[in-house]
């Protein structure tokens, strides 16, 4: 059974949690601190993921190893995590690539206190900015498309940018993306997902990061 360490908070670990309960994969976490895995973290920073033997460290990376360890259990019910092709794929790594950029800011500027904490600048500018281009992809998506964009596959990086949202959800509420409408759908399309609300419902209280 794979094994997450991470602490004890959202931050960049919480879209991994949601990738498990998307595909269904059982996994043991484990609360550490990076000094506590200091000699197996290659980049010295947490999440890190432990399954058959093999560590692998960054959201990002750990994100596409389980949607590749998914599609090849068959546990997509007719949906592929990695995408139909390699162009859905590649989508896939950029979206959640941006996840990670967008969660950046948010901490950095909105939600840690420090140098550069800048709330009126994040609300004023950063978060319509964002807010507007994720609405132009999804645009592009149709009523009978799962994933953000041009994509037809629901892939871990419409997992990513779905939790990104919700992070955005819980700081300024949901009447957030009543400005963009095709962004709007596509959050709630994802919000419906059973697991998703599974995992939602039952889930524990944590730090934001």
């Amino acid at each position: 059974m794979p094994t997450l360490y991470c602490k004890n908070e959202n931050g960049y670990t919480e879209q991994i949690r949601f990738m498990f309960a998307e595909t269904g994969i059982k996994f043991d976490e484990e609360n550490v601190t990076e000094k506590d895995m200091e000699s197996k973290l290659i980049f010295k920073q947490l999440p890190m993921l432990e399954w058959d033997g093999y560590n692998l460290c960054e959201s990002a990376a750990i994100m596409e190893h389980i949607a590749v360890m998914a599609d090849s259990m068959g546990v997509g019910r007719g949906n592929t995590y990695l995408g139909a092709n390699e162009e859905e794929r590649s989508l896939a790594r950029s979206f959640t690539a941006a996840a990670n950029e967008f969660r950046r800011q948010l901490y950095e500027q909105y939600v840690r206190s420090g140098p550069a904490q800048d709330q009126d600048t994040f609300k004023s500018s950063t978060l319509p900015a964002w807010l507007t281009r994720l609405n132009k992809l999804a645009v592009q998506s149709h009523n009978d498309d799962l994933s953000l964009g041009p994509g037809v596959s629901f892939t871990f990086g419409d997992v990513a940018m779905y939790e990104m949202l919700e992070q955005i959800s819980f700081h300024f509420g949901a009447d957030v993306f009543e400005d963009y409408r095709e962004l709007r759908d596509y959050y709630r399309r994802c919000a419906s997902r059973p697991r998703f609300r599974m995992y939602i419902d039952n889930r524990p209280e944590r730090d934001a990061c």
